[in-house]
């Protein structure tokens, strides 16, 4: 590796040309500037290539068919010069320091192959999320990566020669299995700094109801294929996203999210595998018709003289 390592940042792109531009100037406003940005547009139907082309030779537009974003992302590697991948949403933000703070790590650890870090979210949600308060051994173990995820898509800095692609047999759950292959086969260093910005905006794949149901299933068949997981490492893979489903359940019956709450619970009901307690508590509550939440909710609202709050906000699932 030279003493100033050649970084390609590659960037999926459909049907974002409301945000690409802002995500775009994130990265030409870094402090040590990337060799080369690659957007791979996947079938936009929008201007989103056209908004990438309107930055100039600085951005390298690659054009396919839509084939969903792990096809867009793996063309990005295969044709990215750099010897480090930064992998960045078309809807994402990166702090200024960020590739030149990834940098100094790769420089300060010869041995790495993944460098990522803490991250913000903003948009319909704001907040901030710190994974460095977790030991390594346990924040890498495979159910924890399933049940808490400590990685978002765009904090990656990754070494290009690394052997992973991401799984272009499914549109659910593309980020977590590459995460998975991460944790298992990387030499990873987290930096403690939040320098990377996650939107929450209504068209994001998360706001589905039956997201988390559609990424269980693609994770099902992910483990089913796989030969480098040990049986107890896949039971533990499994138990550890029912639980992050289970969660998500409460969060949506707290925020009156009856579609995304029916969808996990009947999934609980009918799935026929093991649940862990969390996810037997969501089958065994009870449920009163909506009516009487809307009823609660006004009374609460009356009587505190202010919205009431629905629960404790969860972190965005957008593994």
């Amino acid at each position: 590796m030279t003493d100033r390592p050649t970084v390609s940042v590659v960037i999926p792109v459909w049907n974002a040309a409301r945000y690409l531009p802002e995500t775009l100037r994130s990265v030409l406003r870094q402090t040590r500037p990337p060799e080369e940005i690659v957007v791979v547009d996947d079938g936009s139907t929008d201007a989103s290539a056209a908004v990438a082309e309107g930055f100039g030779p600085t951005v390298r537009v690659l054009r396919q068919e839509n084939r969903g974003e792990s096809a867009a992302r793996n063309r990005g590697i295969e044709a990215a010069r750099g010897e480090w991948i930064a992998f960045l949403d078309a809807d994402d933000l990166w702090h200024p320091d960020k590739l030149a703070r990834q940098l100094a790590a790769v420089r300060a650890h010869a041995a790495v192959d993944c460098v990522h870090t803490n991250w913000w979210y903003f948009g319909r949600q704001n907040g901030r999320v710190d994974v460095s308060t977790v030991d390594p051994a346990e924040r890498y173990r495979p159910g924890r990566v399933a049940a808490e995820n400590p990685f978002r898509i765009s904090s990656l800095l990754v070494r290009r020669e690394l052997p992973l692609r991401f799984p272009d047999w499914t549109q659910d759950g593309e980020d977590l299995i590459y995460f998975l292959e991460l944790a298992r086969t990387a030499r990873i260093v987290l930096l403690p700094e939040e320098l990377t910005g996650y939107r929450v905006h209504t068209g994001g794949q998360s706001n589905a109801a039956d997201m988390l149901v559609r990424r269980y299933r693609a994770l099902r068949v992910y483990l089913e294929r796989a030969e480098s997981w040990r049986e107890s490492d896949c039971r533990e893979i499994r138990a550890g996203f029912l639980t992050l489903m289970a969660r998500c359940a409460v969060e949506a019956r707290f925020a009156r999210d009856w579609p995304r709450y029916w969808s996990l619970r009947r999934f609980f009901a009918e799935c026929g595998e093991p649940l862990p307690d969390a996810a037997k508590m969501v089958v065994r509550e009870r449920v009163w018709p909506p009516l009487a939440y809307r009823i609660k909710d006004v009374w609460d609202r009356l009587w505190s003289g202010a919205a009431a709050p629905r629960g404790k906000p969860m972190e965005p699932a957008s593994q």
